[in-house]
Order: C-alpha cells, then structure tokens, then sequence
C-alpha cells in the first residue's frame, strides 16, 4: 500500500502514459492560455472601436443641443442612435452637464432631466474590464466647445455576449484538450504496454529463477531472432544452458569429491581396525593355550578389552562425523580424543609426525558434531598436503568467551582458490568453486554459520586459526 505513493515504484505501463497524460495538460494549458489571451484582446479592440464609433457618432449629434441645453433634441438623438448601433446593445446612456445633472436619458423615467447622475455613471478606468462578473461596463465621452467642458456622455453597455463567447471557447478548448489528453495517454499505455511485452515477459522468467535454476524459454515463444527481444531472450537462453551446466558439474564434482573422501576414510578405518587385531588374535592364541594361568590368562583379556575398545572408539566417531547424527551434547575433551584414531592413521599411512594438543576446558558450549566434522576435514587435507615425513600439528583450547581450533602444516600452501573460499562469507552459502572441494565448503559453511572468524598463515606451510565464541547459534544446523 505504501508503494502506491511512490511513483518510481510503479510500472513503467503506468508512468509512461501518465507523464504523456501530463505533458499534454501542460501543454494544453499553454495552448488555451494562448488562445484566450489572444481572444481577450480581439474582443478588448473590437469593443474599442464599436464603442468608440457610438461614441463619436453620439457626440457629434449631441454637441448642438448640449449647448443650448435642449433634452428633447438631446432625447431624440438618443433614441435615434439606440436603434443605428444595435449591435453596441447600450443599457443606459446619459448626457450629463458639468454640474453631475442629467440633460438627457435614454430611460428618461429612470433618469428625469435635471436628476443627479448616479455614482456607477461617474468617469473611471479608462480601459473597461471585460470580464466584470455583472456583465455591463461603462464608457465615457467628454464633449468640449473651445477647449471648455460643455457636458459628456456615459453609456452602460451589455457585454453579456463577449462574455458567453470567452466560456464557449473555454469550455471547447477544454473539451478538446482533455478528449486529446485521454487519447494520447491510452495510446501511450498502449504503444508502452506492446513495447514492454517481451521485457515483461523475460522478467517472469527471471522471477521464477528464486531456487537458482533459469528455465529456458521455449522456441515457440521466441521472438524473431533479428528483433532486439529475439536476441536478448536467446542470450538468457544460452546463459540459462550454461547455468544448468555448470549445476550439473557442480553435482558430478562433489560427488565425486564425496566419493573420494569416503574412500580416504574407509581405507584409513580399515587401517586403523586393523592395527589392533593381530594383537587381539595373539590374545586368543595366548588364552587358547594357557588359559589354566591366572596370570596370562587376565593379561590376555587386558589386551583385548583394550583392542575392542579402540575399535569401538574408532567406530563411535565414524557414525557420529560422516552420518551426520546430531544431539544435544556439547564439545567435550573426549569428542577430540575420538577424532585423534581417525587422524593418527591417516598420519601414519602418509609418514606424518602428528602432534595433538587437546586443552579443551570445561565452558565450551558449541556442539560437538559439527566441531568434530569442521576439525577432521582441515585435519585431513593438512595430511594430504604435507609431504612424507612433514610434521602436522593439531591443537584445541577454550575458555569462557571462545573455543580456538589450531592445524598447521608444512606442505606447498592453500590454493587461492581454497583461500577465496574459506575467508569469503559469501562462498559459504554455495559451492561456487568446485575446485576447491567438498570439505572446504563444509568447513566455510559452519564457520559462516557460527559467526566465526578465520584466519588464515602461509605459505610456507598452511596455518588456520578458527575462533568460534560461545553462546552464539548452535552448530548443529550447519550439519
């Protein structure tokens, strides 16, 4: 509703035939000014003349008897001029002395010989106002007789009908102006409307895009190819075509991104199980020949209590990082113990030296799966990157304003790319780079989710700093 008072949000259909509808009243403004202007002045100079010929015939005849003061010939002068200038259309006309008395009327019953000459008769403006609302004006004729006033003449003349033919013309021009108005501002909306079609029509279909995928207009509903809208519908065509398949080997990409590394995970939990196993089969050896001796029969079980637990550690972190379960438990000191079986064997597979330090203090409140998988992504691509015999370091700390998430490396340094990605919140919310690879777009998706800040050393060597503070919203919805 509000937008209804803001002209430049209304469509461009709308504000074209409006401003056409505008300049036309603007200029049909102009115009009937003009028009009337020039009509008021040909009235003015006709009425100038018509009078002044009445005049001038009237004092004329009336010069003689004005001097000898004879109202009969003076009345009969009147009379006779009534019926010659018909066309002035006189209403009252005095001849009055220099004393204000009446010599002579046309209405000699209104105005006796002798009368004093009404206030309305007396000499005023010069130039009569022709568009007295009453409808009458005065005019005046002085009559002198060797440079001495003898009397003058006044005359009430009707100017009704100049004054019926100004609003005649005034109401035509404004019909014909507004006629005009109306069929220039439809043909306006019309030609705008037409005009815009093919513009409207491309930002439905832009409009439609909110899910981030263009649909492709159809042939059939394409323009001509050599009209402007024909061309600017087949380059959203093409550009729609190349979205779709830059989506399409987006997809490919993670998933085999994906795949890979489920492949690097499977082969280091199979790694890993399989360290302990062949001291669990010496235990079942041992307890299968000397299972009579207290002794080594309970060293035997020691083995492998401590064998299966591994394996169970090793799989209760695997379940809970790669099936994405969530909960409701918090970081804890143990959570980053879990992830250490993961990482030693992916550091022992590549010849690593991993040092891990966990000082993870009891007021982290973020939530431990997603922590757990940002952390196992940036500690496994610091693995990939070092070379054979490189040193890792992994090292968590917290205390009551922050959880702090340290690995560094010694490999060639992060890929611009990979930069780009991680420090720019943008890119958290898409995966924009395929090249820059899954894990990172995870990891660049929970840190923006968490309003956390990272930083980022190297090369020499990659070195990330993660800062996430507490009581911020939970991790748990960036998984």
């Amino acid at each position: 509703m509000i937008g209804v008072f803001h002209p430049q949000r209304w469509p461009l259909a709308v504000r074209a035939p409006l401003i056409v509808a505008l300049l036309m009243i603007g200029i049909a403004a102009a115009m009937s000014k003009v028009v009337l202007d020039r009509l008021a002045r040909d009235q003015a100079q006709s009425f100038r003349q018509l009078t002044g010929a009445y005049l001038d015939g009237l004092s004329t005849a009336l010069h003689s008897p004005v001097i000898r003061q004879e109202p009969w010939e003076a009345f009969d002068v009147l009379d006779r001029a009534r019926h010659k200038y018909s066309g002035v259309n006189p209403r009252i006309v005095l001849v009055i002395l220099p004393n204000e008395s009446v010599l002579a009327a046309l209405d000699p019953a209104t105005y006796p010989v002798g009368s004093i000459a009404p206030e309305k008769a007396r000499i005023g403006r010069s130039d009569p106002d022709l568009s007295d609302p009453g409808g009458r004006v005065w005019v005046h004729r002085t009559l002198r007789e060797g440079g001495r006033e003898i009397g003058r003449i006044a005359a009430e003349i009707d100017i009704a009908n100049i004054q019926r033919v100004r609003s005649d013309t005034l109401w035509t021009l404004l019909g014909v102006n507004g006629a005009l108005t109306l069929l220039f501002a439809g043909l306006g909306w019309f030609v705008v409307h037409r005009t815009l079609r093919p513009l409207l029509r491309l930002s439905s279909y832009l409009a439609r895009a909110g899910d981030g995928r263009l649909e492709p207009i159809p042939d059939h509903k394409l323009p001509p190819p050599d009209t402007e809208a024909g061309k600017a519908y087949r380059r959203y065509n093409a550009a729609a075509l190349a979205i779709s398949e830059r989506e399409a080997l987006l997809h490919r990409l993670a998933d085999q991104e994906r795949r890979a590394l489920l492949g690097r995970y499977a082969s280091a939990i199979a790694h890993e199980v399989n360290n302990p196993l062949g001291g669990l089969f010496n235990a079942v050896r041992m307890i299968q020949r000397h299972g009579d001796d207290p002794e080594r029969r309970e060293r035997a079980a020691t083995l492998l209590e401590r064998g299966l637990t591994g394996i169970r550690n090793i799989v209760r972190a695997s379940l809970v990082v790669w099936r994405g379960e969530t909960d409701d438990r918090t970081l804890t000191s143990g959570d980053i113990e879990d992830l250490r079986f993961l990482v030693e064997s992916e550091a022992l597979r590549r010849d690593l030296q991993l040092e891990w330090t966990n000082e993870l203090g009891p007021h982290s409140s973020i939530a431990a799966q997603p922590f757990r998988q940002m952390a196992l992504n940036l500690a496994l691509n610091a693995c990939a990157a070092s070379p054979p015999g490189g040193r890792v370091c992994f090292s968590v700390r917290s205390d009551r304003d922050e959880t702090v998430l340290h690995i560094s490396d010694e490999g060639p340094g992060l890929p611009a790319d990979c930069r780009a990605m991680l420090l720019t919140a943008a890119s958290a919310t898409s995966a924009q780079d395929a090249n820059a690879g899954l894990g990172l777009w995870i990891v660049a998706r929970i840190v923006s989710d968490q309003r956390a800040t990272l930083s980022i050393e190297g090369p020499p060597g990659t070195a990330l700093t993660v800062r996430i503070p507490h009581a911020q919203p939970d991790l748990r919805t960036a998984a």
